[in-house]
């Protein structure tokens, strides 16, 4: 496969578990899990709305995933906000990099402007840098088509440190952007359904400690009824928040005026099943 030279074994397909169901793809309440040889989730998405999903990533294998980023796509993303980080704003990619033919090169300006209470607070700030388009590629995978762009980015300044420099790809099917690094380990996708954001961020720590006693402790946990509860309960404050308004207003959860009564809804799996306490 021409993808494997030019990304470093992007895929790895062979002993891949059941075809994934792409139809679910941005359907709300719908999540897509890029899986290792050994079933731990690399990347994932969930999504709350067509125009609007979370996003996570384990940067080493078996790591536990990195905290949830919201964003309307990956490549270019043009809002993303983080809660922990208190990241809100827009992002204004120039030239269009999806246009960029195969083989050449455009110097590109991100400009990163916050919304949001840190409007007016906070500069605004851009980067520019090198892109070039290696390939553009449809390839099948775990019985999938995927469309894939391989593309390079490059700093101007060398001593740039900002962004992850390099080749990576985009799986323009999916809309999950990875490093070549994190392509080169990918065997397999998962997709299915999750009930919340902390739904699925537990879905995915499941994946990443399998053999340990929280996947155990996990699945007992989401199977009860006080769980179950607490996915609907933030299923219907927070998560409808972002995919009716976020998009509309800037506004997240977080910055609202009963944001800690929202805190309160909100599924934290992290402190649910400690590795080895499962009951």
């Amino acid at each position: 496969m021409r993808i494997l030279v030019l990304a470093s074994s992007m895929f790895a397909a062979d002993g891949a578990s059941a075809e994934p169901d792409l139809t679910l793809m941005r359907k709300p309440g719908s999540y897509v899990l890029l899986l290792d040889a050994d079933k731990r989730p690399i990347a994932g998405n969930y999504w709350l709305s067509e125009g609007l999903k979370v996003t996570t990533r384990s940067r080493s294998p078996g790591a536990y995933p990195e905290s949830l980023r919201y964003s309307d796509q990956d490549f270019p993303p043009g809002r993303v906000a983080n809660m922990y980080l208190f990241l809100n704003g827009k992002e204004t990619v120039t030239p269009d990099i999806r246009a960029v033919p195969v083989g050449e090169t455009a110097t590109v300006t991100r400009r990163f402007e916050p919304l949001g209470q840190l409007a007016g607070k906070v500069e605004a700030r851009s980067l520019t840098y090198t892109l070039t388009t290696v390939a553009v590629i449809s390839e099948a995978m775990a019985g999938a088509k995927l469309l894939s762009r391989i593309y390079e980015i490059a700093p101007v300044d060398p001593a740039n440190k900002e962004m992850d420099w390099g080749r990576r790809v985009y799986i323009e099917t999916l809309d999950l952007d990875i490093s070549r690094e994190q392509a080169a380990r990918v065997a397999d996708i998962e997709t299915g359904k999750a009930g919340s954001t902390g739904d699925f961020e537990g879905i995915y720590a499941s994946r990443v400690l399998a053999d340990d006693d929280y996947a155990a402790c996990m699945a007992e946990k989401r199977a009860g009824k006080e769980y179950q509860d607490a996915v609907r309960r933030e299923h219907e404050t927070n998560d409808a928040w972002m995919a009716k308004e976020y998009l509309a207003t800037g506004v997240p959860w977080w910055e609202q005026d009963d944001a800690a009564v929202r805190m309160e809804a909100l599924l934290d799996v992290t402190g649910l099943c400690l590795p080895g306490a499962a009951k």
